[in-house]
């Protein structure tokens, strides 16, 4: 390492490291005794830490020639290299980053989901009035009303044929002599028992086939076909009571009622069945009927007296 080298980096630890074992310090002691002065005798003479100025090492001679003078610059000084992009002068101070508007964003999105919640509801609810009506083309709905005519038809054949018959027979029994009576009451029952017999078996068949039918839960063919298979096992009751509600009659040769009458004296809970559930079905029928009003006419003449 040169003189010039140790002098120009004696506060240097990197130089000092590479200076070797003796350090810094070990080549100053190699130069303190060529002289010392209290001031600088000549350029290059260096102050050590005991405040004298010491001659320069090898090397470092007053003969250094000096630099030459620098031109005048033909422009004005420029801090940095007056290439750069940028001046170093300080800039006008950049106006902050609009502050996102959280607020008016919040409202908008808020706004937004208002919007799609309000055409989802109203989606919603057109959606569940029309699930409240029928429609003409539901093929379920078609099925389950023609097993329901069908059904009224069944039921509405015997009813006549049963009171028909109770007619006939009233009118056979006032006509006929005290020793005919017996014969006409007994032929009477035998008929009925017969009409009722086939009747159960036509509701057995009734419930059958409306409880065969899938349908979706809920649906309005589900909900009419719910409740007339409850109608139907109604009159099913009725069935199993009548001939015997009837023999009591007969024998009450001092009773003035009708077997209409007496029945629904002494088993009222028969004909209220039948037209509560009658009456609940045909309210679903009236509600959930198609718009286009293509069933109207079938469901009054099967719930006119409801």
């Amino acid at each position: 390492m040169t003189a010039a080298e140790l002098v120009a980096c004696q506060n240097s630890l990197l130089c000092a490291r590479k200076v070797g074992p003796a350090g810094w310090l070990g080549h100053v002691a190699l130069y303190r005794g060529r002289g010392m002065s209290d001031v600088p005798q000549s350029p290059g003479w260096w102050q050590a830490g005991d405040g004298r100025w010491y001659p320069p090492p090898p090397g470092l001679t007053d003969e250094t020639p000096a630099r030459p003078p620098m031109p005048a610059p033909d422009h004005p000084p420029y801090a940095i290299d007056p290439n750069a992009s940028r001046p170093s002068a300080p800039l006008a101070p950049e106006p902050p980053a609009p502050r996102r508007r959280v607020g008016s964003v919040l409202v908008s999105t808020l706004a937004v989901l208002l919007v799609i919640a309000l055409i989802i509801g109203v989606s919603f609810a057109v959606s569940s009035d029309s699930s409240k009506t029928a429609s003409a083309s539901d093929r379920n709905y078609q099925l389950v009303m023609d097993q329901l005519v069908d059904s009224e038809f069944t039921n509405l054949v015997f009813i006549e044929t049963f009171w028909d018959r109770y007619g006939q027979f009233t009118d056979e029994y006032n006509t006929a002599s005290e020793a005919e009576q017996p014969a006409v009451i007994e032929r009477w029952l035998e008929d009925i028992e017969s009409q009722v017999a086939q009747f159960q078996d036509d509701l057995a068949l009734i419930e059958n086939n409306f409880a065969s039918q899938t349908y979706k839960d809920g649906s309005i063919p589900d909900s009419i076909r719910n409740e007339a298979i409850a109608h139907y096992q109604t009159w099913d009751r009725w069935a199993s009571e009548i001939v015997s509600i009837a023999r009591e009659w007969i024998t009450l040769e001092t009773s003035s009622l009708s077997l209409y009458g007496y029945t629904t004296e002494v088993a009222p809970n028969l004909d209220g069945r039948i037209e509560s559930t009658f009456t609940q079905l045909c309210t679903t029928l009236k509600e959930t009927q198609p718009t286009d009003g293509s069933y109207k006419a079938t469901i009054f003449d099967m719930c006119e007296s409801s």
